[in-house]
């Protein structure tokens, strides 16, 4: 079995397991003695643990050049982030679990990429592979977070916890499966056009994006559910309209990744931009119509799925080997600013104006976002790629 297959399986595994868990979480938190404000605490101390951890881990990796030994070690401690916070009886055994967990999950995250991108270096269908890699991860979401509340509710949320750590358990027997992949001696930098030479880390636009995006996205979705009830949905409806999103993006990405090898990633980056501001204007004109809101959710599968494939590859596939570690941190690490930012202002901004102006401003975040990623293709900023060595 070759390295492509044991991280798709692996990601499988563990993405059923980060979909039993997440919609839990705050419940639980809820039902040991935390208050709405300090889930809220507890939520954010975590983002801000996997922004320091996804630099740590990359530049770690790419000075090591132990990609294999180090994420197995990441698997094993969110699986142990798990076990403990199933064993926790009070609030303050239950956060340093979390905060174990986000340090753990920003490793899985960063190396995984790293390592995916290792295996795709020599393939010319990167965005094609990323898609099918990633868009199966979403597929397990929506699968195991279809299951989890009937788990939950049949014997409890403490023991869906180790269900959780087992998942992630026997993601890392399966990672020891993996191949190191030999490290290779890098080039010096590409020289463009004029001359200079060119940066093999990500670019300021690429990162401001993806900052942008991803603070659309989650200031969007972390009220949605409160915004759907506000308007007369039940539980069922919105739990059902949301997987029905997480069911498009596996053939989302797939399409987009694919796409993303013929046009450039740049194109794909900015139809996810649009396509995400596209959906928050649904949200606010096209409430009242459950059709219309089908429509509106098949569309942010496929502005999430181009989103997330063209960003993935377009990580993996700069600067090559030497650096891939460290330029996965920093993609991860400008995804969690924007999940901090988009937490933060989420709540804030609905309560102080409203839905409509929460969306609108959501809105006006993915277009700066699209815009940022057209300017990457405008200013021919290209990914560099470094040649193998040969003996």
């Amino acid at each position: 079995m070759n390295n492509y297959r044991i991280l798709t399986l692996v990601n499988l595994l563990t993405f059923i397991a980060i979909g039993i868990s997440s919609p839990l979480l705050t419940l639980y938190l809820q039902g040991l003695g935390a208050d709405f404000a300090l889930i809220s605490v507890i939520l954010t101390s975590t983002i801000v643990v996997m922004l320091a951890g996804n630099v740590a881990w990359g530049r770690v990796a790419d000075r090591l050049q132990r990609r294999k030994t180090l994420y197995i070690i990441a698997l094993v401690g969110v699986a142990l982030g798990y076990v403990w916070l199933s064993l926790a009886n009070n609030v303050a055994m239950a956060w340093p679990a979390r905060l174990l967990d986000g340090l753990c999950m920003a490793g899985f995250a960063t190396l995984g990429l790293a390592l995916m991108g290792d295996t795709l270096d020599a393939s010319a269908r990167k965005g094609r592979s990323m898609g099918i890699f990633r868009g199966i991860g979403s597929f397990a979401f929506a699968g195991g977070a279809l299951f989890g509340g009937r788990m939950a509710d049949a014997v409890g949320i403490a023991a869906v916890y180790w269900v959780c750590a087992a998942f992630f358990g026997a993601a890392a027997l399966t990672a020891l499966l993996l191949r190191e992949v030999k490290p290779v001696v890098a080039p010096a930098p590409a020289l463009a056009a004029d001359g200079r030479r060119r940066a093999l880390g990500l670019p300021v636009l690429f990162l401001a994006g993806v900052a942008l995006w991803t603070m659309a996205h989650v200031a969007s979705t972390s009220m949605w559910p409160n915004y759907m009830a506000a308007n007369g949905y039940s539980k069922t409806t919105i739990s059902s309209l949301w997987s029905l999103a997480a069911l498009i993006e596996m053939p989302a990405m797939i399409i987009s990744g694919a796409l993303s090898d013929f046009t450039g990633r740049a194109v794909v980056l900015a139809a996810g931009g649009f396509g995400i501001a596209l959906v928050q204007l649904g949200y606010m004109l096209l409430v009242a119509s459950i059709p219309a809101l089908i429509g509106v959710q098949v569309l942010r599968g496929f502005g999430f799925g181009s989103y997330t494939s063209a960003s993935m590859t377009f990580t993996a596939e700069r600067g090559g080997q030497a650096q891939r570690g460290s330029n996965s941190g920093l993609f991860y690490t400008a995804a969690s600013a924007g999940q901090l930012a988009g937490s933060l202002m989420g709540g804030i901004l609905a309560q102080a104006a409203g839905f409509n102006a929460l969306y609108l401003a959501c809105a006006g975040l993915a277009v700066g976002s699209a815009i940022c990623f057209l300017l990457l293709r405008r200013r021919g900023v290209l990914p560099l790629v470094e040649q193998p060595v040969t003996s």
